[in-house]
């Protein structure tokens, strides 16, 4: 996937590319502050970053991202700010053969570029590439109380297919998850 500009809403642009081995940084400083939003925001779908995060975990999750890539198990849509990384959307194909066809989206994006466009292109992006490695499904869960993100995933051809209860437990409050699921083969 070659790296592509994209203008925001409000006239930011960003690059979209895969993760590299050089982006450890970005990444660790990235993962950080998700890790400090997710105590004051509710609605934040990142159930890891219980505690901050290590180098050596983002060098785990850096080099799991680039094997995926390279062995066609995944996709990796990265997006950097004046060399700040500010997004990251994957796509990570189911490994056992009844069900590689499938494949699982997460994407989060730090507070400042929400609302401005990223995420439709980044999702976009991700679901374009994943179709070209063979997965025609693609699968999510999502907090019930994320309406900005649910609704992103309906216009972006999401369909919900269930929801779990009480999956999720912060602050001493649960929320639902729910389940959605996009056919790429039908776009």
């Amino acid at each position: 996937m070659a790296a592509q500009d994209f203008a925001t809403r409000d006239g930011r642009v960003v690059r979209l590319r895969p993760l590299r081995n050089s982006d450890l940084d970005s990444l660790f400083v990235f993962a950080n502050k998700l890790a400090e939003e997710k105590r004051v925001n509710p609605d934040l779908g990142v159930v890891s970053f219980d505690r901050r995060m290590t180098r050596e975990s983002e060098q785990e999750f850096l080099d799991e991202t680039i094997r995926d890539c390279r062995t066609r198990n995944g996709v990796s849509v990265a997006a950097f700010a004046g060399g700040k990384m500010v997004g990251n959307c994957d796509v990570t194909r189911r490994r056992f053969k009844d069900v590689r066809h499938t494949g699982t989206l997460g994407i989060v994006i730090l507070s400042e570029y929400r609302g401005v466009g990223l995420g439709e292109a980044m999702i976009r992006r991700a679901l374009s590439e994943a179709k070209s490695l063979g997965v025609w499904l693609v699968e999510l869960d999502v907090f019930s109380t994320n309406r900005r993100a649910r609704a992103l995933y309906r216009k972006m051809g999401f369909r919900k297919s269930g929801a779990v209860p009480m999956k999720i437990k912060r602050n001493g409050v649960f929320t639902d998850s729910v389940n959605m699921y996009a056919r790429l083969d039908v776009h």
